[in-house]
């Protein structure tokens, strides 16, 4: 079943690049996402870094989502078509936190151990995000680069190889920041909302995309992305 998904998705990114106004719809949602931390207050409070090193690194990373924020709104005009602000709800980043216990949100009366917890839980939270990310961004390369869009493969490829080191290092610095037990547990706690979250947001963008743009599409692929909608759909009902 994963495979059939996979393929699907595979799929799902060549059709979307066929069309600049398709096109358009999805890069504004791989935006909305880069954009997200500049709309939130708990995202890379580096203020609260207990070394020097993990606030650096912070910093750095939220300048790196910043400078995607550009890439996409590039590759979205080399398309000639909107920079469209995406209401926060469709933003993946949100639609995880919705099946995300706790909050990351530090306060000054937070105590030391409260605040390692809760940048852990970020960092957690930032690592499955990314990695998810990551791979969504290599299906879109590689329809990208079939199509001859290699103006926008090129942008995407860029932010991409920033997720990668986003990848490996926020999941290094969970366990420097925790115990290895503690670590382990709160890896699973977001990966599991992840999880669910990447089924539930897959399905609703799938049909979103029928209902919007299904005119792109012959009829016999249309029939095979609503049943992976379904599954995804009911497979994020038991995650």
């Amino acid at each position: 079943m994963a495979n059939i998904i996979d393929s699907a998705k595979g799929q799902f990114h060549h059709e979307i690049v066929s069309n600049p106004v398709t096109h358009g719809w999805v890069l504004n949602l791989y935006r909305g996402g880069e954009r997200y931390p500049q709309r939130v207050c708990d995202y890379f409070q580096s203020d609260f870094a207990p070394t020097k090193e993990l606030t650096v690194r912070l910093c750095q990373h939220a300048a790196e989502e910043d400078k995607h924020v550009h890439l996409f709104g590039k590759a979205i005009s080399d398309l000639g078509q909107p920079v469209v602000e995406i209401e926060i709800g469709d933003v993946f980043n949100e639609v995880i936190r919705s099946f995300t216990p706790g909050s990351f949100h530090i306060v000054e009366c937070d105590s030391p151990d409260v605040r390692r917890r809760k940048l852990a839980n970020f960092l957690a939270h930032a690592h499955h995000l990314e990695k998810r990310v990551e791979r969504s961004f290599a299906y879109h390369i590689d329809a990208c680069e079939r199509a001859g869009k290699s103006y926008v493969a090129e942008q995407v490829s860029r932010a991409r190889q920033d997720e990668q080191g986003h990848v490996q290092y926020t999941r290094e610095t969970v366990f420097d920041l925790m115990t290895r037990r503690e670590a382990a547990e709160i890896m699973e706690v977001h990966c599991r909302a992840e999880a669910k979250a990447n089924l539930i947001f897959s399905q609703r963008q799938v049909r979103l995309f029928l209902s919007k743009f299904s005119y792109t599409i012959p009829k016999r692929r249309q029939w095979l992305y609503r049943i992976c909608a379904t599954i995804m759909e009911t497979a994020g009902q038991y995650a």
